[in-house]
């Protein structure tokens, strides 16, 4: 996700433009806070297994925090794990000796190594699915906000494609924010479909033509004999 440009650029009215720029700041700042709050988080899941500026430079890797938006969550994650400073391990010092030369004993401590950074690999998964979670949830809030502001303006629909655009998703979280949004309105307003007004064409496109088929079939026998 890039930064959004909070100017609005659809022709809405002046109250309305503006409105939209407030409540796209307010989300900006809504998914800040989500990101730090999960940041932390992260980093708290994984203390066992990775030292704190490690797992939080794990966190933005697994994690799609949008690049105008990184500094801001560290600085803010590493003021809410200073608790966490004095809990850092010193480096553990290597054993030496013969023995962890041997063979069988190098075989092992690779074999426990290898199960040691694929379970961590996978914590570190479970934890940022977690994170992206928390953030779509964040997303399908402040999208049905706009749908709500926009309410006397645009279509839900056109409104939620309008705040998943301003925010530039990728296109699989577009269309996962979009259709989370759009199921939660309908759970809202599942009687809203009722209230729209039936369009009377006034042309009639795929009407069938009437075809002549006696005349036609004569002359095909007229072509035929």
């Amino acid at each position: 996700m890039a930064a959004p440009s909070l100017i609005v650029s659809r022709r809405f009215s002046n109250p309305t433009r503006l409105r939209l720029q407030v409540l796209f700041a307010r989300a900006w700042e809504a998914l800040a806070d989500t990101y730090q709050d999960q940041a932390a988080d992260f980093v708290r899941r994984l203390r066992s297994r990775l030292p704190m500026e490690e797992a939080l430079d794990r966190y933005f890797r697994e994690v799609g925090v949008p690049a105008a938006m990184t500094d801001t969550v560290r600085a803010r994650a590493l003021i809410a794990l200073a608790d966490m400073v004095d809990e850092v391990p010193e480096a553990e010092v290597p054993a030496t000796g013969w023995n962890s030369l041997r063979p069988d004993h190098m075989l092992d401590a690779i074999k426990r190594r290898a199960q040691y950074v694929e379970e961590t690999n996978l914590e570190c998964r479970l934890a940022a699915s977690v994170s992206d979670e928390s953030v779509a949830t964040m997303h399908v809030r402040m999208a049905i906000e706009t749908a709500d502001l926009l309410a006397d303006e645009s279509t839900p629909d056109e409104a939620i494609m309008h705040y998943v655009r301003t925010f530039n998703l990728s296109s699989i979280d577009a269309q996962l924010i979009f259709r989370r949004a759009l199921a939660r309105w309908a759970e809202r307003d599942p009687h809203g479909l009722d209230r729209v007004e039936a369009v009377v064409p006034t042309l009639t496109v795929c009407a069938r033509p009437t075809l002549d088929l006696p005349a036609r079939l004569g002359l095909g026998l007229r072509a035929i004999g």
